[in-house]
């Protein structure tokens, strides 16, 4: 009796270990989206930027020469932590 009772706990911690790993993919492939969007952001606000005028600029508070370093920058620069793959 006790064989029969452990081996469906068994199989059931080894679906738990798939149902993990499945998780995990998901949540990776939730990070790498939202990347993505952050990205995409990004790209987008440095286009805008780049088409302001210096009157907007004034007011904004930036020079000519700071908003075209910004408007240069590669689209994953977000000045945060260097990218990394967490695990």
């Amino acid at each position: 009796m006790p064989s029969y009772v452990r081996a469906p706990i068994r199989a059931c911690s080894a679906a738990g270990g798939a149902g993990d790993a499945v998780a995990r993919m998901r949540a990776a492939l939730s990070r790498g989206v939202l990347a993505l969007l952050r990205w995409q952001g990004l790209a987008e606000q440095r286009r805008a930027l780049a088409t302001v005028d210096d009157y907007m600029l004034r007011d904004i508070g930036l020079s000519r020469a700071d908003a075209r370093r910004e408007a240069v920058r590669p689209f994953w620069d977000d000045g945060g932590e260097p990218w990394r793959i967490s695990r």
